[in-house]
């Protein structure tokens, strides 16, 4: 059963939205907006999606949002729809909004430790930024420092995904990135491949995530995240990174 619809925002607000219904306002290929796809799918929330130019917001939209944040969830409310940014605001959000299939630990502290892993995660981002930046030459150092960390956190918990037995929050927080640097294999297929006895685990959990129903629901092709980025404008590239 699909949970979701894809529609275009054109020059005018789309109306009110029903009580048991959300809106997300996402650029295609933002994996910011790809975390809140997955939370939204791991809650089988009932939800559209609005696919946004960056470069051509629609006026309603930059009214409601005077920063320009994207993605941004609509929520239907008692005083009407009012709007939540950020991305890991909305999936925490989505979390407690849905309690069936928690996403988040149980535990106090195991949920604060996935929250700082969670802003550590933010240098391979950085990471990420300047490697496809740069035609995929500079950054990669930092990215490979970033996936030891998690490395190094998965043989500690001795479990196949950071949520346990089945991926929690900090596995879909981190996926859209991890998803995204399966292009370097198209760059170097023989390269990225022997990276693989550096990082066992992490290898082995990117591979039971790309076999993840809600995971599948939200993928594309390492082939096209490398033909996208090798042609995106540099300019519009925070919307995507």
């Amino acid at each position: 059963m699909s949970h979701y619809q894809f529609k275009t925002a054109g020059p005018l607000p789309p109306p009110a939205l029903p009580a048991d219904k959300l809106r997300l306002y996402h650029v295609d290929m933002n994996p910011y907006g790809h975390r809140v796809l997955l939370v939204l799918e791991a809650k089988k929330a009932k939800y559209e999606v609005y696919k946004l130019d960056p470069l051509r917001l629609p006026a309603w939209f930059k009214e409601n949002n005077r920063r320009y944040k994207i993605p941004v969830l609509e929520v239907p409310t008692d005083h009407g729809d009012k709007y939540l940014f950020e991305s890991v605001v909305i999936c925490d959000y989505l979390d407690e909004k849905y309690p069936r299939n928690p996403l988040h630990s149980s535990d106090p502290f195991v949920k604060a430790q996935d929250r700082l892993l969670i802003e550590r995660f933010n240098e391979l981002i950085k990471g990420s930024l300047e490697c496809f930046d740069t035609n995929f030459v500079f950054g990669s150092e930092q990215i490979l420092q970033t996936m030891d960390i998690f490395e190094k956190e998965l043989a500690f918990r001795g479990t196949n995904y950071f949520g346990g037995d089945r991926p929690g929050m900090l596995d879909y927080m981190i996926w859209p990135w991890l998803e995204r640097l399966y292009l370097m294999r198209v760059v170097d297929q023989r390269k990225f491949d022997d990276k693989r006895h550096y990082f066992p685990n992490f290898a082995d959990w990117g591979d039971l995530m790309q076999l993840d129903d809600v995971v599948k629901k939200h993928s594309r092709s390492p082939q096209e995240y490398f033909d996208y980025y090798k042609n995106v404008k540099t300019h519009s590239m925070g919307f995507y990174l």
